[in-house]
């Protein structure tokens, strides 16, 4: 490795490990006791609310709030985020001031009848949200002044996602919305628990694989332009589609990989997937070291995007007799590759995982493109011509009635997914450890081999 490359890596992973070596306590801001009293206040939505069967949840950014005290009222402080449900209506927005009244509480870890604890105190801190009110009322009192990107963008998604409603019906708008621009609430528990069951949720919440698709649309769209101005707009849009669906860790990795991507391409230079894979998460871990602890989504991500990168290759050499067709070889080696970097994590924490998911997504995948493509059109064209949103509705119904009967028909069936009790992460450190010896021995066998690069499609 070059001196200025090993220096390049090296200041990026000690700003990573300093960051990280802070995070492990966690510390709410001081709002004196007013923990578990009744409070009133007013603040600004700072996130697009998330809409579910039992109300609307949302960030708050506080303007001020008071707990009510025997002694009187007492000021709590400003600028403090809470996380709020609400009922469903009025609906709210992302930039609306609002009023507020509840009981304040500190979030509390969920255990699991097997023994599993999921750190819900620090998933909510990594979030610099550090209270909740489970049940407010509310009342809004305005909306957000003056120009905002994320207002725009945010209402566009909302026409988007009634365009989808009025021309589908539910539960076929809920799964669109949910492979096109991330909103899988609307589903319910149960219809998300299936897509779980079956190794399906990564269609539903706006994984690497959504965002690839996505990637080359645009650019296939934008191949009439000018190279430079082709990479330059597609990466706007990629940006602009990542604050869209709401720019969570999964979302952000994959929208840096393919800015990093583009980059290459502008540059000319050649694009290393582990690379930008690595870079993406050192970054990532720079900004906010707390994901690395407390946020399953950016773990997850990570771990399936890695064994894409290390395994779906040498997999896919390895079952030439799985034919070609309609890309059925890589999807196989792609669930495959997920599968063993993902299984051992999902296990420990969950302690259930999927065994018929390489069957469904076989079944399922290679009309994925096609499915996100009919719902844009059907959710674009209600905007400029409701009655045609309507006839590329039937379609987009179609496509979205297989993957769902799909989905709920194995779902039921006998050991879909495995069950075991709660065991030791050191079992899954080892695992981990012996895939990165392994892999270290293959990369020095190579060592005196040309070193290559990836220029093929690869999941972001």
């Amino acid at each position: 490795m070059k001196r200025g490359v090993f220096i390049f890596w090296s200041i990026f992973l000690a700003a990573a490990v300093f960051r990280l070596c802070g995070s492990f306590t966690i510390t709410p801001p001081d709002i004196g006791g007013c923990v578990k009293q009744s409070v009133e206040g007013k603040g600004t939505i700072t996130i697009e609310p998330e809409r579910k069967e039992t109300g609307q949840v949302f960030i708050l950014k506080t303007a001020a709030f008071s707990a009510d005290l025997e002694e009187g009222a007492k000021e709590c402080g400003s600028g403090i985020l809470l996380r709020m449900k609400t009922k469903l209506y009025p609906r709210l927005a992302f930039g609306d001031e609002i009023t507020f009244a509840g009981t304040l509480s500190k979030p509390f870890n969920f255990r699991s009848d097997d023994g599993r604890e999921f750190n819900y105190e620090g998933f909510l801190a990594k979030s610099d949200v550090y209270y909740e009110i489970k049940s407010a009322t509310v009342e809004k009192i305005g909306e957000q002044k003056g120009f905002s990107i994320e207002v725009l963008l945010y209402s566009l998604k909302r026409g988007f996602v009634g365009n989808l409603e009025r021309a589908l019906g539910d539960p076929h708008a809920a799964l669109a919305a949910g492979l096109v621009v991330g909103e899988k609430s609307a589903l319910g528990a149960d219809l998300l628990n299936d897509f779980r069951t079956v190794g399906l949720i990564h269609i539903i919440v706006l994984s690497g694989y959504n965002i690839t698709i996505v990637a080359d649309a645009l650019r296939k769209l934008l191949s009439f332009l000018p190279r430079v101005w082709g990479i330059v707009v597609g990466g706007l849009g990629i940006i602009l589609f990542g604050i869209l669906v709401g720019g969570g860790a999964t979302v952000i990795r994959s929208c840096f990989m393919a800015g990093v991507a583009l980059t290459g391409e502008v540059i000319r230079r050649d694009y290393s997937v582990l690379r930008a894979l690595i870079f993406a998460g050192l970054i990532m871990l720079i900004q906010n070291p707390m994901i690395l602890l407390y946020d399953p989504s950016f773990q997850l991500s990570f771990l399936a995007t890695l064994g894409l990168i290390l395994l779906a290759g040498p997999i896919e050499k390895r079952i030439q007799f799985i034919p070609e067709k309609f890309g059925m070889r890589g999807i196989v080696a792609s669930t495959l590759a997920t599968q063993v970097f993902v299984s051992p994590f999902i296990l420990y924490m969950m302690g259930n995982l999927s065994i018929i998911g390489i069957v469904v997504n076989i079944l399922v995948l290679p009309l994925i493109p096609a499915s996100m493509l009919a719902v844009f059109l059907t959710g674009a064209l209600g905007f400029v011509f409701p009655l045609m949103s309507t006839i590329t509705g039937w379609i987009t119904h179609l496509l979205l009635s297989y993957e769902l009967f799909m989905v709920e028909h194995f779902a039921r069936f006998p050991l879909a997914d495995i069950q075991v009790q709660m065991f030791s992460g050191w079992l899954v450190v080892g695992f981990y450890s012996l895939l990165i010896i392994g892999y270290g021995i293959i990369i020095v066998d190579r060592t005196k081999r040309p070193s290559t690069t990836v220029h093929t499609k690869t999941h972001l």
